[in-house]
């Protein structure tokens, strides 16, 4: 199996718990209060394992992460669409919601972050805290290939 397919399978496995821990709230997506950080922490947890079941190329985990990271960068830009619906607001939005909702739907593993960090009340600090992450996932997933290596030799 190619790395793209392994990875389309990873992120199918990433999106369906997101999605069913979600329903399983009966609440709209956007606001699964009390379980966000459960989705964002299991999600991590089991990409990383996946990485290490399917046994992906290092250059192949950092390609996808880069992808994550440009798409939640035009959401960080465009926070404010997130914080209207917390806020129950109306939105100015600078991109195109069109292109808001497909990066939603390519991030939806992800996008629990930021119900995360409106929740510990320091949304305003995502532009930092994202970014962060997705390089703390990045270096994480390199450690966890690299171990995959060593323990084939």
């Amino acid at each position: 199996m190619k790395d793209k397919e392994k990875f389309l399978l990873i992120y199918v496995i990433l999106i369906i718990p997101t999605l069913i821990i979600g329903m399983a709230t009966q609440k709209p997506f956007i606001s699964v209060n009390n379980f966000a950080w459960i989705i964002v922490l299991f999600n991590t947890v089991v990409f990383l394992v996946s990485l290490r079941l399917f046994k992906v190329e290092s250059q192949s985990a950092l390609f996808f992460l880069t992808y994550i990271l440009v798409i939640f960068i035009i959401l960080i830009i465009d926070k404010d669409y997130f914080y209207a619906a917390y806020i129950q607001s109306t939105p100015t939005c600078i991109f195109p919601k069109v292109v808001l909702n497909i990066c939603i739907i390519l991030a939806v593993p992800f996008i629990p972050i930021f119900e995360v960090l409106f929740n510990l009340n320091i949304f305003s600090l995502s532009a930092i805290i994202i970014p962060a992450f997705i390089g703390i996932l990045m270096t994480l997933s390199k450690v966890v290939i690299e171990f995959n290596r060593k323990g084939k030799k």
